[in-house]
């Protein structure tokens, strides 16, 4: 097995911090991976200057030894985007996602998972002229392979989280039209949450008096949230979510939604939202997807980019681990301070 040394040594220091702090409630929160994405790239001679690559599974088991050494973090969230839908391949893109999701399935704790918009494997596919009935993974494929957590039938959820007043909520954005044309193929690109889904955000998810936290692949608003595209010169919001609006509008009307956290724009965002805290984090694909990224660097600790976050109280401790920087953050909403 290979060392993972030059992540894990820099660790410890991070360890440390998040158990002094002692908050009460502490989980994982990593996205974006594009699992061998970069593999291909180079073999591929896809990205001009690309000359090195990692590999996601060697992130994912650097998180186990944080996890031997802060017990009170309780689960692992996968932001969505998981592996290498480019490749030409549909059974390897299906490769990349089971060999992602089974290391994070080794992990010691539950591991609770956001559907991205890459997740289906329908838009380089479909923008490439392919047959896409071949690439496309249905939401019962879905399920099976990144919904062991959830006690629906759904890929989109909800939780509360034993020992606290906290209800998470996990979204899905490639929750859109699967029917055919007439020429049996599927639409392409997909970013959207269904009317169905909306339907029960709000009368099932919401419907509590725990503090909630949603989670979900892309903000489910893009108002203030900078991104990546284009890369490394052309820098902007990535493009809505078909339903967002109706989750933002939920979201705040409700009283007790606290905190909203993705990925997707594969940069770090943090703002307030109508007093709730949004905060997008970093790809943990090993790209600076543009100038004002951290810089990544293969077989070092740059390698790696996830976050511990912790909550105690009304205060937020983000905790990076790899390329990128430790943030704060606050719950103006939060009940019972």
């Amino acid at each position: 097995m290979k060392d993972i040394s030059y992540l894990t040594d820099g660790y410890q220091a991070k360890i440390d911090d998040i158990n002094r702090f002692g908050a009460p409630l502490n989980f994982v929160f990593i996205t974006d991976p594009h699992n061998r994405m970069n593999e291909h790239s180079v073999k591929h001679n896809c990205v001009p200057g690309l000359t090195e690559y990692e590999y996601a599974v060697d992130t994912v088991r650097s998180i186990q030894y944080i996890l031997d050494r802060c017990p009170g973090i309780g689960m692992v969230v996968n932001g969505g985007d998981m592996g290498n839908d480019y490749h030409r391949d549909p059974k390897v893109i299906r490769q990349t996602q089971k060999e992602y999701m089974d290391a994070l399935y080794e992990l010691s704790v539950p591991v609770h998972s956001c559907v991205g918009n890459h997740d289906n494997a329908l838009g380089a596919c479909t923008d490439r002229g392919c047959d896409n009935r071949e690439y496309v993974i249905l939401p019962d494929e879905m399920h099976k392979l990144c919904m062991k957590y959830n006690p629906t039938e759904n890929n989109y959820y909800y939780i509360d989280v034993e020992n606290t007043d906290y209800r998470f909520v996990f979204l899905d954005v490639s929750d859109g039209d699967y029917r055919q044309d007439k020429n049996g193929q599927y639409q392409g690109w997909m970013y959207a949450v269904s009317d169905k889904q909306v339907k029960w955000f709000r009368n099932e998810a919401l419907n509590t008096d725990r503090n909630i936290i949603v989670f979900c692949h892309g903000p489910v608003c893009n108002d203030g949230i900078y991104g990546s595209e284009n890369y490394p010169v052309g820098i902007k919001p990535y493009y809505d979510l078909i339903n967002g609006p109706s989750i933002h509008h939920a979201m705040k009307s409700a009283p007790n939604v606290v905190c909203h956290i993705a990925g997707h724009v594969h940069y770090d965002n943090m703002l307030y939202d109508s007093g709730i805290l949004t905060v997008t984090t970093q790809s943990a694909c090993a790209w600076a997807w543009c100038p004002s990224c951290p810089e990544r660097k293969i077989g070092t600790i740059t390698e790696a980019a996830f976050d511990v976050f912790s909550i105690k109280g009304d205060v937020v401790k983000i905790t990076r681990f790899g390329a990128g920087y430790d943030r704060m953050g606050a719950l103006p909403k939060l009940k019972n301070k």
